[in-house]
């Protein structure tokens, strides 16, 4: 699965992050598929590319808690969830078939075969 999570960079006390997406799996610092945004706290700036973020989300990215509020604060989410919903409506409604099964017992046999009773065992006889 895909994440769109922070990332840390700068030097000791001076933290820089940037907002990019990668696989769930790896590390935090390891290598990531794209960078989408940054963010530097002790100026509050956040940069979000808004393409970047929108094309990743509706392919299933997920987003972490912290950059989840990011979007929210920038009106990204709320963008993301208007056409998620929009295109739910605009999707046509496939029709539902009832099919009904027939109420039909499958049919027992008490014949026995006769390859069945020919078949025993035939004790050997010692001389």
């Amino acid at each position: 699965m895909v994440k769109i999570r922070l990332t840390r960079l700068g030097r000791h006390k001076l933290p820089y992050f940037r907002m990019i997406a990668i696989d769930s799996r790896s590390r935090r610092d390891g290598a990531y598929i794209k960078q989408v945004g940054t963010y530097e706290p002790f100026s509050g700036k956040v940069t979000i590319n808004e393409d970047d973020v929108l094309l990743l989300l509706n392919q299933g990215a997920q987003p972490t808690d912290t950059v989840k509020n990011f979007l929210k604060q920038k009106g990204i989410w709320k963008k993301f969830m208007d056409s998620k919903l929009n295109n739910k409506k605009n999707q046509p409604k496939s029709e539902k078939k009832s099919t009904k099964k027939p109420n039909t017992k499958p049919t027992t046999t008490t014949k026995k075969s006769e390859s069945s009773s020919k078949s025993k065992t035939k004790k050997s006889v010692k001389k």
